[in-house]
C-alpha cells in the first residue's frame, strides 16, 4: 500500500469485507491441532518488544509474521525480537493489514493512536491485543465495543493481572469461599522513584518516511508526559490497578475524586508526577462481590446492615520514593490480600475461620517492623501482619506469556478473552474519569451510560 492510501478508502474496503463475513457467517478462523495463529505486531518499542520477547515470542500457539513501527530503530529491535528471517517489516500498519495473511494484531502503540488503529484492524477482520489504557477518550472505547459487535471479533487487553494464576486464585478464594468476609476497603499503589523518561538520540536523523509520523522525537519517544498523547500515571499504571478492586468488587465506581501536581519532576513533562485519589464503589447484592454480614454489636442497625454499601478504593502513585511498589491490599472483616504480580499473601483477621491460614503460618515482612508503642487495640491490629499465609500457585511460565497463550487460544476457539473488551471499557472510565477529576478539581460522578449497552456484552469479572 503506497502512503498516500487515505484511511477513509482503507476503511471502506476493509469494512466491506468483514461486513460480507459476518454477514454471510463465513469464519476466516479454521485451524489443524498445533496449528499457531499468525500474528502482526503493531508498535515495537519498550512495550511492543517487551511483548515480543516475552509473551508473542514464547506463545507455542503463535507465529509472529510481521512487524510495524514508524521509528525505525524499534522497527528493526522488534524484528530482531520477533526472530528476525522471514518476519516482514513495515513502516504503515495498514500496508501490513493489506499485504499479510494474519489472523491476529498486537497494539502496542501511544495511547492516542489505539482508537483509529484498532478500529482499523477490527474491520480487517483481525481480533486485537490492544495496550492499557483501551483509548484516551470514552467515546472512543465504546466504538470499539460497538465495533466487536458488529464484526463478531474481540479486542483483549493488556491488563495481564488477569491472566496470573495468584490473583485467580486470590479471588477464587474470595468469591467461592468467602476467605475475605466482606470486602470493605481496597488500597493500591504504584510507587516508583525515577523520572519515567526513556533515552533520547538527539543525533538520529529522522528519515522521510519517518517524518511523515514522528513530528518530534522527543515526544514521540516519551509520549507517556505529555497531555496530548497519554494521561500518564492514570492511563498508564492506574488502570491495571484499579481493574483488580473492579473485579473484586463485580462493581464499578460511582463517583471520583482526588489530587494530582507535578510537585517533584518539574522538567517539562505536562502529566502528573504524583497522583491520590479515591474512588467510590456501591456494592449491592447484584454485584458478585457483595456479602451479607451479621450484627457485630447491639448497635448495629439490623435492617440496614445489608443495605447496599461503598467500599471506598484509595489509588496512589508517586515517582519520587518506591516504598511499598506496586500492589493491592484488599481488606475484608475476615482478612485481607496484599497481592502483587509477584506473589501474594493472605492475613487472616482475629475473627478468620480460614482453617488453611492456620495450618502453615508464614511471618510477614511487616512482622519485623518496630512496634512503638503497645495494647490491646494495638496488639489485636498486629495479629494479621504476623500470621500471614502465601497465596501459592504452580507455575513456570512469565505472566505475558499466559496472556498471549490465552489469547492465541480464545482466536483459534472462538472464545471471550477474561481481559476482553468490556474489561477494557470499565478500566478506561475509571482511569480517564479521575484523571478529569485531577485535572479540573472536581467530583466527577461516573454514568453507567458510559459502560453499559443494549446488546449482550462479554462478563468483565469471569476468573479461573
Amino acid at each position: 500500500m503506497s502512503t498516500d492510501v487515505s484511511r477513509r478508502n482503507f476503511m471502506k474496503t476493509a469494512s466491506a469485507a468483514a461486513g460480507v463475513m459476518v454477514a454471510t457467517g463465513f469464519s476466516p478462523f479454521s485451524y489443524a491441532q498445533n496449528a499457531q495463529v499468525v500474528v502482526g505486531a503493531i508498535g515495537t518499542g519498550g512495550q511492543g518488544s517487551y511483548h515480543l520477547r516475552d509473551g508473542l515470542g514464547r506463545a507455542k500457539n503463535i507465529k509472529v509474521a510481521a512487524v510495524c513501527d514508524v521509528y525505525k530503530p524499534h522497527l528493526d529491535g522488534g524484528w530482531k525480537q520477533a526472530g528476525g528471517g522471514d518476519v516482514k517489516k513495515y513502516l504503515d500498519y495498514r500496508e501490513m493489514l493489506e499485504k499479510e495473511q494474519l489472523d491476529a494484531v498486537c497494539i502496542a502503540t501511544p495511547l492516542h493512536t489505539h482508537h483509529a488503529i484498532t478500529m482499523d484492524c477490527l474491520d480487517a477482520g483481525k481480533h486485537c491485543f490492544t495496550e492499557k489504557t483501551l483509548c484516551y477518550e470514552i467515546e472512543h472505547c465504546i466504538d470499539l465495543v460497538k465495533k466487536c459487535r458488529d464484526t463478531g471479533l474481540f479486542v483483549q487487553v493488556g491488563h495481564q493481572r488477569r491472566y496470573n494464576p495468584m490473583y485467580n486464585k486470590a479471588l477464587k478464594l474470595a468469591r467461592d469461599e468467602g476467605v475475605l468476609g466482606r470486602i470493605n476497603h481496597i488500597e493500591c499503589q504504584w510507587h516508583r522513584n525515577n523520572d519515567w523518561r526513556r533515552p533520547v538520540n538527539k543525533k538520529y536523523q529522522l528519515s522521510p518516511e519517518e517524518a511523515q509520523w514522528i513530528k518530534d522525537l522527543e515526544r514521540h519517544i516519551n509520549w507517556r508526559l505529555y497531555r496530548e498523547y497519554s494521561g500518564g500515571l492514570m492511563t498508564e499504571l492506574c488502570t491495571h490497578q484499579v481493574d483488580i478492586a473492579a473485579w473484586f468488587l463485580d462493581a464499578m465506581p460511582r463517583r471520583v475524586y482526588g489530587y494530582g501536581g507535578i510537585d517533584y519532576w518539574r522538567d517539562g513533562r505536562e502529566v502528573f508526577d504524583n497522583v491520590n485519589i479515591v474512588y467510590e464503589f456501591e456494592v449491592t447484592p447484584d454485584n458478585r462481590g457483595y456479602r451479607a454480614i451479621n450484627a457485630r454489636n447491639d448497635f448495629q442497625n439490623r435492617d440496614a446492615v445489608n443495605d447496599p454499601y461503598i467500599v471506598p478504593v484509595v489509588y496512589s502513585s508517586i515517582c519520587a520514593n518506591a516504598m511499598k511498589g506496586a500492589s493491592e491490599l484488599i481488606k475484608g472483616d475476615e482478612g485481607a490480600f496484599q497481592l502483587t504480580e509477584g506473589g501474594g499473601l493472605f492475613f487472616p483477621e482475629a475473627t478468620s475461620k480460614v482453617k488453611w491460614a492456620d495450618e502453615s503460618v508464614k511471618d510477614a515482612e511487616q512482622a519485623n517492623a518496630t512496634v512503638i508503642t503497645s495494647g490491646g487495640t494495638l496488639n489485636l491490629s498486629n495479629r494479621a501482619l504476623k500470621n500471614a499465609k502465601e497465596v501459592a500457585v504452580d507455575n513456570d511460565k512469565s505472566i505475558d506469556q499466559l496472556q498471549f497463550e490465552a489469547f492465541a487460544h480464545d482466536v483459534m476457539s472462538g472464545g471471550t478473552p477474561k481481559a476482553n473488551q468490556m474489561v477494557a471499557l470499565r478500566s478506561a472510565v475509571m482511569g480517564l474519569a479521575g484523571m478529569k477529576a485531577m485535572r479540573e478539581s472536581c467530583v466527577v460522578e461516573i454514568d453507567p451510560a458510559w459502560y453499559t449497552f443494549d446488546f449482550e456484552t462479554p462478563d468483565p469479572s469471569v476468573y479461573g
